[in-house]
């Protein structure tokens, strides 16, 4: 804790007195508004060395590598995260991603061990720690692919489903009813794709006269191809699904009744 306090009150001072801020150049660049954005890892060190006070660094080199990025993570590391870009796209951010990293919290995690490794005199051993979290998300990749296999194989055609409203619902009245346990939006499986993870649904029973919300754009983002760039829809489009009707849906979308 007070290592933390330390590392707050220099951020604050380092600011102040210009160390880590400059003029405000466009975001992505060398700067997020006033804060100084590393541009590849001996860069990040080398700002780390700034802002560390030495009684901070020896504290840092008595601790093992996983206890300093563990204390670290979620204060100082969230620090960098947001005033780094991490999550925004900065140069930073794309100095990872040409090395096959993509999540900040690894961004994070490989900052820690090779800032932990340079105070002790080890090898930074950059390429084995980015082995380390490309095997990591294949591993979790190949978990999520086998979890969906099963998952899809108790879904079989006749079986009757119930709808889990993952994309809202039609009418206040509808939610007040699913709230209270008293809107069941049934329908019966008629055709299935596993290797999609898809499944056809007739509606049978939709608890409301609109039916169910079949699909709502409120909230994702449309390529533009003329510009090449991920945006909001302009406009909200919500496409509503009424009793007797069949369409194809993820199978996370419905529960199998048993």
């Amino acid at each position: 804790m007070k290592t933390l306090l330390i590392i707050s009150a220099l951020l604050i001072v380092l600011s102040a007195s210009g160390q880590i801020s400059s003029t405000t150049v466009s975001k992505g660049k060398k700067y997020i508004d006033t804060t100084y954005i590393p541009i590849d890892l001996d860069d990040c060190l080398k700002q780390l060395d700034i802002m560390f006070a030495d009684s901070v660094k020896i504290k840092i080199k008595e601790m093992t590598e996983d206890e300093f990025s563990g204390r670290y993570h979620l204060g100082f590391g969230m620090w960098m995260r947001n005033n780094w870009g991490l999550w925004k796209g900065s140069r930073l951010s794309k100095y990872f991603n040409s090395l096959g990293v993509y999540h900040p919290d690894d961004m994070t995690g490989i900052i820690f061990d090779s800032y932990h490794r340079k105070l002790n005199g080890n090898e930074i051993r950059l390429n084995e720690q980015i082995e380390f979290y490309q095997e990591y998300w294949e591993k979790a990749k190949r978990n999520e692919l086998e979890r969906k296999k099963k998952e899809i194989s108790d879904y079989n055609v006749g079986d009757t489903v119930i709808f889990n409203y993952k994309n809202g619902f039609t009418s206040k009245s509808q939610e007040n009813r699913y709230d209270n346990d008293n809107c069941d939006a049934k329908g019966i499986i008629t055709a299935k794709k596993e290797d999609e993870f898809s499944i056809k649904v007739r509606l049978i029973e939709g608890c409301d006269k609109k039916g169910i919300v079949y699909s709502d754009n409120k909230g994702s983002l449309i390529l533009n191809k003329t510009i090449n760039k991920w945006e909001k829809p302009k406009k909200r489009v919500v496409t509503y699904m009424k009793a007797g009707e069949e369409k194809w849906f993820d199978y996370s979308e419905w529960e199998t009744d048993n």
